[in-house]
């Protein structure tokens, strides 16, 4: 009998909205509140692309970011 959850959702899996490409004078806080209206959620965006930021104060123009729905 064939699995039916196999195509379930990962509910440990992080949600991405869509993309963000980082433009120069970009953070991470300046993103947060341009795309979401709310400067603190710059902590949202770092969670979902840590495997690319290492550190968040570190984000270059080019780099590719997933945003977490809003």
């Amino acid at each position: 009998m064939a699995d039916n959850n196999a195509n379930a959702p990962n509910p440990s899996a992080p949600k991405l909205g869509f993309g963000y490409e980082v433009q120069p004078g970009d953070s991470l806080s300046k993103i947060a509140k341009q795309v979401y209206g709310d400067a603190t959620r710059w902590k949202e965006i770092w969670e979902a692309n840590k495997a690319s930021i290492p550190n968040p104060d570190l984000i270059h123009p080019g780099q590719q970011l997933s945003m977490p729905p809003r």
